[in-house]
């Protein structure tokens, strides 16, 4: 079923989440994880077919099993951590708003619990390739220098109170529902 303008108007929320939850076709440090938030299950399983098969890019696209919370779903997008990640979902955010009526997206980086980097920001493709590890080696040297600045606190004995390193706590991506 091919989607028409405004087919899904008022059923996707505007804020996007980017490496929330684990990926199911590979590993964390190789697959980006970017979800949608859709009202009804209909719509949501609209949305994964006109972005599996209008993106080659697109490693897997899948509907949550059940609903998250009041008749919501969660569209899941998987791609390949790679610096052309942010030109082709920008491409796709544009082509996805014909079918909407949302004007301007956002999207939080799950990269630390409470971290500033968790902050909401308006979806550019200029934040997006500032937010998001965009190979596997930077990936993993992200998540291995909050590991190190733990370790540093540690050695340094700096006083510490309790969930004091929660801050610099790793995210920990979701299984998925």
């Amino acid at each position: 079923m091919a989607l028409d303008p405004n087919d899904l108007e008022g059923r996707i929320e505007d804020l996007i989440h980017i490496d929330e939850y684990k990926p199911k076709m590979g590993t964390d440090d190789n697959i980006i994880v970017a979800t949608f938030k859709v009202m009804g299950k209909q719509p949501a399983q609209d949305l994964e077919n006109f972005i599996e098969k209008g993106y080659d890019w697109v490693i897997d696209a899948e509907t949550s099993a059940g609903e998250i919370s009041d008749g919501k779903y969660i569209v899941f997008i998987e791609s390949e951590r790679r610096t052309s990640f942010p030109k082709n979902f920008m491409d796709m955010i544009s082509d996805i708003s014909n079918i909407t009526d949302i004007e301007s997206y956002e999207f939080m980086y799950f990269d630390k619990p409470g971290s500033n980097k968790n902050a909401i920001q308006p979806l550019t493709q200029e934040n997006l390739a500032r937010s998001i590890p965009l190979s596997p080696r930077k990936y993993r040297a992200s998540k291995t220098a909050q590991v190190a600045i733990e370790s540093i606190l540690n050695t340094a004995r700096v006083p510490r109170s309790k969930g004091d390193i929660e801050h610099f706590a790793i995210h920990q991506p979701k299984e998925r529902i």
